[in-house]
Order: structure tokens, then C-alpha cells, then sequence
């Protein structure tokens, strides 16, 4: 896990890059945290308090400021009234959590000067989406995975599965909070979660490694049908 961390991030950034790491609490990114910390990485921590869990919200929230605290980072943090906002939006609660957490992390990023955002997206994330979009209907995009790069967001661990990062943090005695909304099927995506990946690794056993052959070759196959189309597009287009 650690080579494949130490291959993605070398990829990823230059070695004197600022990094804001948008840290939940729960494994993921509590063990992305450590990981930066353990390579020497230039980095400052971010966490989004939706205050949709009442009392569980703020736990969560102190425990991130006691990592930061403990890891010698700077902390930032920000507070949503996410409930209310919904009331003057349309659209679900997830959505509107996703794009008030970006949009905060960006004028962050932009305001202190950072070169780019980490997620800890990994593997097993890149899979549900995959088929959450299949499910929906979608075309080559929605099918190649998450992106390790988009713009200013870096993902360093989407080569590495959800049991690599859980057996780290318990070889390592990590601390974290586990969000119990993760373990309802009261969204999407927590049912594909659930139900479906079970099924398919009994299908395939190796599913995680499959998916990622998979979203390599799509990737690839994306970036390819990209180059040829811009060609076509700068031979027959021409804009005034």
C-alpha cells in the first residue's frame, strides 16, 4: 500500500507543493492524513461540519481539530447550515453537502494560497461510482472512474482498496470516527455498497483488481476518442 501511495502522490504534485486535505474523521481520510504526514508532505487540514447529526457532527469536528493538533498542521473549518440551505434549493441533501464542501475547499485552497485540494477517494469509491452511474445511464465518462486529477483535486488513493487502507490503519492503531450514516441503505450508494459489491466479488473475488484494469483501459480509451475529436473539431470548426 505504502509504494502504491508513495507511486501516485510522486505522480500527483512536485515535492514542494501546499496541499489542503479535506479530512471527515472516518478512516479514509484520517489514514490519507497520516500518510502525508509519514512522506513529509506540505500540508494543512480542512473539515465541513454539515451539523446533520446533531451531537455526532461536533464530535466529529473536535476529533479532526485534535488530528490536526497531534500531526502539527494548520486546521481549518467550516460550519453548514445545511438543513436550511436545502429549504431555499432543490435537490438532495448529498448533492447539496457535495457542492457546499467544494466550493468552500476551492476559496480555501485559492485564499491561502494552496496548490491543490486531496480527497481521500479510493478504489472501492472509483467502483461505486462506476456503477451507480451504470445504473442510472451514462456513457465512456461515467464508466472510467473517479480521476485522480481534476483541475486542482488530487485523489492519491485510488489505487488502493477500501481493506489495504482499514488493515493499515488497524496494523497502525489509527483513530477514527465512523460516520453511522455509512452503514444505512438510506442512500444510493450505500446499497451498492451493501448488496451489489458482495454479490460481484463472489463473482470475482479479485473485483477490485479487475475494476482497476478496467478503468485504466477506459481512461486510456477516453483520452484517445478526446485527442481525435479536438482534431475534428479544429478542422471543421472555425469560431468568429
Amino acid at each position: 500500500m505504502l509504494e502504491k501511495f508513495e507511486n501516485s502522490i510522486k505522480f500527483l504534485i512536485h515535492p514542494k507543493d501546499s496541499l489542503l486535505l479535506a479530512i471527515s474523521g472516518g478512516i479514509d481520510s484520517v489514514v490519507l492524513a497520516y500518510l502525508c504526514k509519514k512522506y513529509q508532505l506540505n500540508f494543512a487540514i480542512a473539515h465541513c461540519n454539515f451539523q446533520l447529526r446533531g451531537e455526532a457532527s461536533d464530535q466529529d469536528e473536535f476529533f479532526v481539530q485534535q488530528l490536526a493538533q497531534s500531526l502539527n498542521v494548520p486546521f481549518f473549518v467550516q460550519r453548514f447550515n445545511t438543513l436550511e440551505v436545502q429549504g431555499q434549493e432543490k435537490g438532495s441533501i448529498q448533492m447539496l453537502a457535495r457542492t457546499l464542501r467544494y466550493d468552500w475547499l476551492e476559496k480555501t485552497r485559492q485564499k491561502n494560497g494552496f496548490q491543490f485540494i486531496v480527497t481521500a477517494h479510493h478504489l472501492n469509491d472509483s467502483i461505486e461510482t462506476a456503477l451507480y452511474n451504470f445504473s442510472k445511464g451514462t456513457g465512456l465518462r461515467g464508466l472510467r472512474g473517479i480521476l485522480s486529477k481534476n483541475k486542482n483535486i488530487i485523489r492519491p488513493l485510488l489505487q488502493i482498496s477500501k481493506k489495504e487502507i482499514e488493515d493499515y490503519g488497524a496494523q497502525h492503531h489509527i483513530l477514527f470516527h465512523e460516520d453511522a450514516s455509512n452503514l444505512e441503505d438510506k442512500y444510493s450508494r450505500n446499497k451498492i455498497r451493501h448488496h451489489v459489491i458482495p454479490i460481484l466479488k463472489k463473482i470475482n473475488p479479485s473485483l477490485e483488481k479487475t475494476a482497476l484494469q478496467n478503468f485504466n483501459s477506459l481512461q486510456e480509451t477516453e483520452t484517445l476518442l478526446n485527442y481525435f475529436l479536438d482534431k475534428i473539431k479544429k478542422e471543421l470548426i472555425h469560431f468568429k
